[in-house]
This record gives structure tokens, C-alpha cells and sequence, in this order.
């Protein structure tokens, strides 16, 4: 395996998970003064078409509320509490709050989401001149091309199931999309590494792609990656940084 020499990025999980209601913009401000790298965020739609951050569908979880995010409108939707009193940030009051000197990684979210919504989310990054600080991923590889081909970064999410069951399909993908990087679970690089996922990895790194690895929240976790991580999404931003710097 390759061997990084430049320091891992450390990007919160939902903004400071472990601290702070996930995806607000409370968590992302937090990171970021934590000491975060970046931040990690996802992205779904309303029934009225506006694009928010948040990871379910349903939005129980997080609010409280017995719905879900693509039968409620955008309305309805800013009046729900996401913890601490912090709103559920639509993707607009996201982006005005960034940084100009953090990573991002939003994901594309696959319930709400298609290739329509790729390109209007596309619209909207253009105007804030932010491409070189931002990475789109998904697990729904289609919607990432009309970003590659605007000049973004683009990762590719895998599930564990279907790289250990069919790693050639995934590496596939890889040569299909050309992505800037892979994102694969942590959780099957702590334990003995079968054949398929060695491929996988092989095949990655022939490829030049960067791993991105999610979600590593404990010492075992961040060990077995970091020797060929470029970036770790973490719940804990704070301890991931330790045991980067240490």
C-alpha cells in the first residue's frame, strides 16, 4: 500500500457529531474551531425542491417530527428543531456560511436526489467560487459526472457488503467515473483483509485514487488506514486530531 506523506485531513462527520446536533451549522463551526481539517455534510430535498443539509429521510431521529424531508415542504421544514434549538440549514445558508480555507465533502444524498438535482446543485457551487475546496461524493455514482465535468473533485462511497461481495463492479466504477477518491468503510480495514477488498485497494491505488475513509472514531480505526488515508471522517474530531499530531 501506498504510503502518504502528507498529513491526513481530518473531516467531522456531520460537522462535530459526537458534541453538537449533526449537520448544523452549529456542528460545522464547531469543528472548524476545534481544529478540523474540513467537514463532512450531506444533502436532501424537500417536496417543494429545496435542497437541505440532513442524512435521513425520515425526521424523526433528529427533530423530533414524524415525517420525512421529501414529503414536507421547505417551510415546514425551517421551523423543526434539529437539538439545541439549531435549524435544519437549507444548502444556500450552508455554503454562505464556508470557510474559504476548509475542506468540504458533501454527499449527494441517493432517496431524494437524481441527476436533475445533480446539475441545479451544480448551479448554485458555481456561483461561490468555492471548486477548489470542495469534494462531491455518493453512493449513486450517476450524479456525480456533471460536477467531474465542471472541474469539481468527486468520491465515490462504497458500502461494505458490495465490496466484499463485488469488487469488480466497484472497480469498475472507478474506471467508468474517474473519481478524484474512494471512500470506503473503515470497519473491513480493522479486520483480516479478504481477497476481494485487497483487489479493491490494488486496484484504487494503480488508479491514483485517494482513500477517504469513513467513519473512524477509535485508535484501531485510524491505525489501520493511515498509512494510505489522504482524509478520515470522524464523530470526534478532537481525539482524531490527537492521534494524527502525536
Amino acid at each position: 500500500m501506498v504510503i502518504m506523506n502528507k498529513k491526513i485531513l481530518i473531516l467531522g462527520h456531520r460537522g462535530y457529531r459526537k458534541k453538537f446536533p449533526e449537520n448544523t451549522l452549529l456542528a460545522f463551526s464547531k469543528a472548524f474551531e476545534c481544529g478540523a481539517d474540513g467537514i463532512e455534510c450531506d444533502v436532501q430535498k424537500s417536496a417543494d425542491g429545496v435542497y437541505f443539509i440532513f442524512h435521513d429521510v425520515e425526521l424523526q431521529r433528529m427533530t423530533g417530527f414524524y415525517g420525512y424531508i421529501d414529503r414536507e415542504n421547505s417551510d415546514k421544514l425551517k421551523t423543526l428543531d434539529a437539538g439545541k434549538g439549531e435549524r435544519i440549514p437549507d444548502l444556500d445558508s450552508f455554503l454562505e456560511s464556508l470557510p474559504a480555507d476548509k475542506f468540504i465533502n458533501i454527499e449527494l444524498k441517493e432517496e431524494t436526489l437524481t441527476v436533475k438535482d445533480a446539475r441545479m446543485i451544480l448551479e448554485k457551487l458555481n456561483k461561490k467560487n468555492l471548486k477548489n475546496n470542495i469534494l462531491i461524493s455518493s453512493f449513486k455514482h450517476e450524479l456525480l459526472p456533471p460536477f467531474k465535468h465542471s472541474g469539481f473533485k468527486t468520491g465515490l462511497l462504497f458500502e461494505t457488503d458490495s465490496l466484499k461481495e463485488q469488487p469488480l463492479k466497484q472497480i469498475f466504477d472507478i474506471v467508468r467515473y474517474r473519481p478524484w477518491s474512494v471512500h470506503p468503510p473503515v470497519n473491513i480495514f480493522t479486520e483480516y483483509l479478504p481477497l476481494s477488498i485487497k483487489l479493491f485497494v490494488f486496484a484504487a491505488e494503480i488508479l491514483k485514487k485517494k482513500f477517504v475513509f469513513w467513519t473512524v472514531n477509535s485508535d484501531v480505526q485510524y491505525n489501520a488506514v493511515k498509512d494510505f488515508a489522504y482524509a478520515v471522517i470522524t464523530d470526534d474530531v478532537e481525539v482524531m486530531i490527537k492521534l494524527r499530531d502525536n
